[in-house]
């Protein structure tokens, strides 16, 4: 093979997420996990009277707006944005705005992070890979801090070259700009390197858009989209990763 270099997506490809370590919270008679579900005292401090379950709605609507915008211009608003947005909507003073959504943000990053999992298969695939190339972190996630976080409390961060992670440059696979990044982070060309990921409208696509080669985890088993470029390589699941390479 001639890959000198590998990204690596983080949520859904090297680490999964667990959501039952989540807590609940009951919405119009269901019992639903989410960070939110955490963020009670922190409501009353900033916002008195407001209910978790009406600050979840606000976050749920912010989160499909945000969502919506970026198709186009791709650029990737932190989480600390996300939450500014929620509070502004129901009611948050002015003054207050920027310090409480800096907060709330923590708290449900801390959230999610302790809900991550790294798989030992996924461990032992990322100690012979780096064995061999050099390798990169390339993630769509709006905290750099979060995701650093993740990358070192489960060991990862040591085996990696670069990581690039949407935020921290704001913009978000796939636009070429974020592989782009990654390649010159490990000082390969975009040729001599591989994508990994899970989502075929961000890795795959961000994959073809900067000129690397591109292997999709196709988890579902529903293959390529109708009309979509296809991947290098296709598979199941990571592991499969290492018969690709010849590890």
């Amino acid at each position: 093979m001639r890959y000198r270099g590998i990204l690596l997506d983080l949520f859904g490809t090297l680490v999964t997420f667990d959501a039952t370590r989540l807590p609940e919270i009951e919405v119009n008679g269901k019992r639903i996990r989410t960070t939110v579900a955490a963020l009670a005292p922190l409501l009353a401090e900033w916002v008195p009277g407001v209910t978790a379950t009406e600050f979840l709605q606000a976050i749920f609507t912010v989160t499909e707006e945000m969502a919506r915008a970026r198709v186009d211009d791709l650029v990737e608003l932190p989480s600390r944005e996300r939450f500014r947005r929620a509070l502004e909507r129901v009611g948050c003073e002015d003054a207050h705005l920027a310090e409480a959504a800096v907060h709330m943000s923590r708290s449900h990053m801390r959230g999610i992070a302790a809900a991550t999992v790294f798989p030992p298969a996924h461990a032992a695939l990322l100690t012979t890979l780096a064995a061999r190339f050099r390798l990169a972190v390339v993630s769509n996630f709006d905290d750099s801090t979060t995701a650093c976080d993740i990358l070192t409390r489960h060991g990862i961060a040591p085996r990696l070259s670069a990581t690039v992670i949407s935020e921290g440059i704001g913009l978000r696979k796939p636009h070429p700009a974020v592989l782009r990044t990654a390649c010159r982070g490990l000082e390969v060309a975009p040729e001599e390197t591989l994508m990994v990921g899970d989502t075929f409208g961000e890795d795959v696509a961000g994959a073809h858009a900067a000129g690397v080669d591109a292997v999709w985890i196709d988890a579902t088993g529903k293959g390529v989209p109708a009309g979509a470029a296809p991947p290098r390589f296709v598979v199941r699941e990571l592991p499969e990763l290492a018969a690709i390479l010849g590890c």
